[in-house]
């Protein structure tokens, strides 16, 4: 049996071994492109890569220049995420700063 057949024998054991709402979810991204063995992601990317500490930076001068302290955890945690987002050039990121000016147009309210 070669590396490839057992792979695939794998594969098929590991996706029949799930229950219906996985299969399901497996299958609405497809079964062929599904990889069961990939390598998952490091979490520290996340926090100590580049553009994490860039969007830190960000939202810490952000505080500075409104010459206040941070409002709460969540708060920042939100910021950060969306700062994290623009710099990684995330659509959801985009779609929010997009409907915040468009908000404040259809509000009438100029800044």
């Amino acid at each position: 049996m070669t590396d490839i057949e057992e792979r695939e024998q794998r594969k098929k054991a590991i996706f029949d071994g799930m229950g219906k709402r996985g299969q399901e979810r497996i299958l609405k991204i497809g079964y062929e492109t599904w990889d069961p063995f990939q390598e998952p992601k490091d979490p520290r990317e996340r926090i100590f890569g580049a553009a994490s500490v860039k969007a830190g930076a960000f939202v810490r001068e952000y505080y500075e220049s409104v010459g206040g302290k941070e409002e709460s955890v969540a708060l920042h945690r939100e910021l950060f995420e969306l700062c994290l987002g623009l710099l990684q050039e995330d659509s959801r990121a985009g779609v929010i700063v997009d409907f915040c000016a468009w908000l404040r147009k259809r509000t009438g309210e100029a800044s």
